[in-house]
């Protein structure tokens, strides 16, 4: 049997790929972050390509890194295939289509107002059905692997579940039933989660090494064939030279210096954002709220359209305070993409480095073997928001929210069996999707109104 080292594309051809896939992932990634797990796996762990042992690893750092999780994904898993071209060509591919929409909707905010986020929100009810099928998908393949329950793993994802989803189910089934519950659940965020994790798989670890050292050993074992050493140094340089290129816009561009303490304030607010988009909110709102744009303009535009669109939140938030900040809104929104690309890949890069170096020892063994549950229960908590999400949009749109929840449940599971018919591609399914809600949504608020 291969090494998964020895099973993973190289070179040029890698990069050419890796690239297309993440731009394609980019452009039907829509709930951002921890759902966009199972739509990369789909398209990068494949024979040839990336070996799932790999891709697991990739996982974990992007979940203890800051910074955007798909892009750090795609700057890891680059890293592995092609190098550094294949790194920071796949890191910007899968931010890039989501950037674009968010600075051209915000242009077209100020032209036709509202409607235009309000139509994309009506497609993205069927786009989200197919995300929904996605990570239903990735759960039984990992918890009923040829159909058969594995209890334990099981058992571990409904916890991880319940400690970060349980606040969340409460909620939505409050728009539905009449609860009347005090207080919030308590809820732990996706870094405290996989942190947790990893925490008690090292201890556990550690218990199963102290019993018998011998037969299974801790090694610090590395590969030199592999290359990944001088590959992920030169992606890492890359990253950095990607981050440098952004900052630099605050040299060319006119002012008083400060274009260069905003794009600071850029990179800072991704190293200091764990948790996923929904956490860069927060942190966005202390950073940027108040003192580069009004309340108002953050809440009623940058962030309704950037949770209207696909791709990673984080970046997409960036990028439109850069544009609204300014009249030189679309030369700063690239800076601010790069800025942010390059700071959390660059990060993530350089933790892939320490982590691959232990690759084979009992630690990591178990890492991969527990932490695919733990996952499985985030992506349970992200399908629980993405139908709250769609519940928000039908209210909006003066819909009742239990049918459109529901109709978003019945697509998910409409969704394979179109799969099955010879010829019909992810693309055409999601197209499909998109443009039957967007009707739908149309119809009704005529019917309505």
């Amino acid at each position: 049997m291969p090494r998964p080292d020895r099973d993973t594309a190289k070179g040029s051809g890698g990069a050419r790929w890796h690239t297309l896939a993440m731009f394609k992932v980019g452009i039907i990634g829509f709930g951002g972050g921890s759902a966009l797990i199972p739509v990369m796996e789909k398209e990068l762990v494949r024979p040839g390509r990336l070996h799932p042992s790999h891709f697991i690893n990739d996982t974990v750092i992007a979940n203890i890194t800051p910074g955007a999780l798909p892009v750090k994904l795609a700057a890891l898993s680059g890293t592995r295939v092609g190098g550094a071209r294949a790194a920071v060509l796949g890191a910007i591919a899968v931010a890039l289509p989501g950037v674009a929409a968010t600075v051209g909707l915000l242009a077209l905010f100020r032209v036709l107002g509202a409607g235009a986020v309000a139509a994309v929100e009506a497609a993205s009810l069927g786009i989200t059905a197919f995300i929904l099928y996605l990570l239903a998908h990735f759960v039984l393949k990992v918890l009923a692997p040829g159909g058969t329950v594995r209890t334990v793993a099981l058992i571990i994802a409904l916890i991880a579940f319940l400690a970060t989803g349980a606040g969340r189910l409460v909620e939505l089934l409050g728009e539905f039933l009449p609860l009347d519950i005090v207080g919030a659940v308590p809820e732990l965020s996706a870094l405290g989660l996989v942190v947790a994790a990893l925490v008690l798989i090292a201890v556990f670890s550690l218990v199963q090494h102290l019993r018998s050292p011998r037969r299974e050993p801790l090694s610090d074992h590395v590969d030199a064939g592999s290359g990944l050493g001088r590959r992920g140094i030169r992606a890492a340089c890359a990253f950095l030279l990607v981050t440098a290129a952004g900052l630099g816009v605050a040299v060319v561009m006119p002012g008083d210096g400060g274009t260069g303490a905003f794009l600071g304030l850029v990179g800072l607010s991704t190293v200091t954002s764990f948790g996923g988009g929904e956490a860069y909110v927060g942190v966005a709102d202390g950073f940027f709220v108040g003192n580069v744009v009004s309340s108002e303009v953050f809440y009623g535009q940058i962030l309704p359209v950037a949770n209207a669109l696909p791709g990673p939140i984080l970046v997409k938030i960036a990028a439109g305070v850069a544009f609204a900040a300014g009249t030189a809104g679309p030369m700063l929104a690239v800076a601010a993409f790069a800025v942010t690309v390059g700071v959390c890949s660059a990060l993530a890069v350089v933790v892939l480095l320490g982590y691959d170096r232990a690759r084979d020892s009992l630690l990591v063994r178990n890492i991969s073997t527990y932490i695919l549950p733990v996952i499985c229960g985030l992506l349970a908590s992200t399908a629980v928001s993405l139908l709250h999400s769609n519940a928000r949009i039908a209210g909006e749109a003066g819909l009742p929210a239990l049918p459109v929840v529901g109709a978003s449940i019945g697509l998910a599971v409409l969704a394979p069996q179109m799969k099955r018919l010879r010829g019909v591609s992810d693309v055409v399914v999601i197209m499909l999707f998109g443009a039957a809600t967007f009707g739908a949504v149309e119809l009704a608020g005529v019917v309505l109104n």
